[in-house]
């Protein structure tokens, strides 16, 4: 593999072995220029601060071609969501376009030429926000080498500076949004019912995410997602030390694979509505439950991907 030209940028905490998986994904692709950001250690968990210190030290001397390396590491923890999404800002800061991995998306080395054509050839499209690394709705048969989706789909993925401006971790327009007609056509019943729901406990901060928010700008402004034919990830995170996805997931089928070059691309930018349909009947089969729960006043913010901490 040559030398990856788009920067990469990689989110890291506290687990080391997923850590070192999804690092030599990245050692092998070498980008020229590499992004740590890293959460500080929670005060009261005993014994994490050395895990923390672990995983950086790690990367930091694992660095063993040429790379520019820049670092952003909390002192104290942020949490999921302000971390990853302020860290997605901090490297938007300084790049046009970037590839985002997190510490427990194992990527295929296809991903990242993928990755880095998809954004070149979408580079000018405004309608595009994310490119998707990963297809959790894989069992949908399509001829296409990849889909027009509204769901971000960010285990693996990349995006620009531009389409990131659109992202509000606060979603401070929600109580004026939030009877937009435009939610309710987009989406079916019941995922209407749970993507409502989600919305409403980020705007009160009392969900500790930054991918729903990314959902939100999808739909208030009108953009388009990218999903492959099929995963060119593998989630690797499903184990206790795992903040969303802590676990078996059942709700989901993910099955990965290379991707095929060159990219076959789509003579046109067309919503694959049937694509999403087929997905959000999958997973947001809970949607009357959720609603039931937010007439009666319970608590709806826990999503498939969370569990209580």
């Amino acid at each position: 593999m040559s030398q990856l030209t788009t920067p990469v940028a990689f989110f890291i905490f506290n687990r080391l072995s997923t850590t070192k998986q999804v690092f030599e994904a990245i050692r092998q692709a070498r980008p020229r220029k590499l992004y740590l950001v890293s959460d500080g250690a929670r005060a009261h968990v005993q014994g994490e601060k050395e895990k923390v210190d672990e995983v950086r030290a790690y990367l930091e001397s694992r660095v063993d071609w040429e790379c520019e390396v820049h670092k952003n590491y909390a002192e104290q923890n942020m949490g999921c969501g302000r971390r990853v999404s302020s860290g997605i800002s901090w490297v938007f800061e300084q790049e046009e376009e970037a590839i985002i991995l997190e510490d427990d998306c194992l990527p295929d080395p296809s991903f990242f030429t993928y990755c880095q054509e998809m954004l070149a050839y979408y580079r000018d499209d405004e309608r595009i926000m994310v490119i998707g690394g990963s297809n959790p709705a894989a069992y949908y048969e399509t001829k296409h080498d990849y889909l027009f989706t509204k769901v971000p789909f960010i285990w693996g993925w990349a995006s620009w500076r531009r389409a990131w401006k659109l992202y509000d971790f606060d979603i401070k327009t929600w109580e004026r949004e939030k009877k937009n007609p435009i939610f309710r056509r987009v989406l079916p019943l019941k995922s209407y019912w749970v993507y409502m729901a989600e919305f409403d406990t980020l705007y009160r901060h009392a969900y500790d995410t930054w991918d729903y928010q990314l959902m939100y700008a999808t739909l208030l402004h009108g953009k388009l997602n990218i999903a492959p034919r099929q995963s060119y990830t593998r989630n690797i995170g499903f184990q206790e030390e795992s903040t969303h996805t802590a676990g078996e997931l059942k709700s989901v089928e993910m099955k990965s694979g290379t991707c095929r070059f060159p990219i076959r691309h789509r003579e046109e930018v067309v919503w694959d509505e049937e694509f999403d349909r087929a997905y959000f009947k999958r997973t947001n089969k809970h949607g009357l439950i959720v609603k039931i729960k937010s007439i009666l006043g319970l608590d709806v913010n826990r999503s498939f991907f969370e569990r209580k901490r």
